[in-house]
């Protein structure tokens, strides 16, 4: 018998949320939003994978439900793998950004930089624990891709590095990807196969 029977995806981002329910297909998910207002956890990890940790046991505390959730972000090379785990609170004062400003701050730091140079992964790193808080699974990948020199004409609420991610061998940017392409370049896909995988087998 299925021990999980529902996963709560730990964030308050709608792309995020509405990304999963595609990944996983008809595997039974509920958003944390849903199951009432909690505390966001205070993301101090040093890492993608620390800070995915922090936050599946923070909300599965709360919820005493098995949660996942996950971190990520651009890490660009010419920028010292900047902004990394601050992906979302890179403005002065470490102020969390819109979309926009986001794109921005990114760009502006890159000016004048040869598109060669603009080297960036695009990683993320998942976590899911149980009602205890206790980390049950863990997984993590990335996607390469070069800083375009300009924002693409397609925006993705929640997730603004996407606008800019470039794949070169397509000349557009990882949110103008149609869905076939999408199915191709998604770097989450793999992750979501060996979660699925691990929710049917758990016991």
């Amino acid at each position: 018998m299925m021990r999980i029977k529902r996963l709560v995806i730990g964030s308050t981002n709608p792309g995020k949320i509405k990304e999963w329910k595609l990944l996983l297909g008809k595997f039974p998910l509920v958003s944390v939003k849903e199951l009432g207002s909690f505390p966001e956890p205070e993301e101090t990890g040093k890492t993608f994978a620390e800070n995915a940790r922090i936050k599946a046991s923070h909300y599965a505390r709360l919820t005493k439900e098995y949660v996942y959730s996950e971190d990520g972000g651009y890490e660009v090379e010419a920028l010292g793998g900047l902004p990394g785990v601050k992906s979302r609170r890179i403005l002065p004062g470490g102020k969390d950004g819109t979309d926009q400003q986001l794109i921005q701050f990114i760009l502006k730091k890159l000016k004048g930089v040869p598109l060669k140079k603009r080297i960036v992964r695009l990683s993320f790193a998942a976590a899911v624990s149980d009602p205890k808080g206790n980390i049950i699974f863990e997984d993590s990948n990335s996607f390469l891709g070069t800083v375009s020199e300009k924002p693409g004409p397609v925006r993705i609420p929640g997730y603004p590095f996407r606008t800019i991610h470039l794949i070169s061998e397509l000349g557009k940017t990882y949110a103008e990807l149609t869905e076939e392409e999408h199915e191709k370049y998604n770097h989450k896909k793999p992750v979501a196969k060996r979660l699925a995988k691990f929710l049917l087998e758990y016991k």
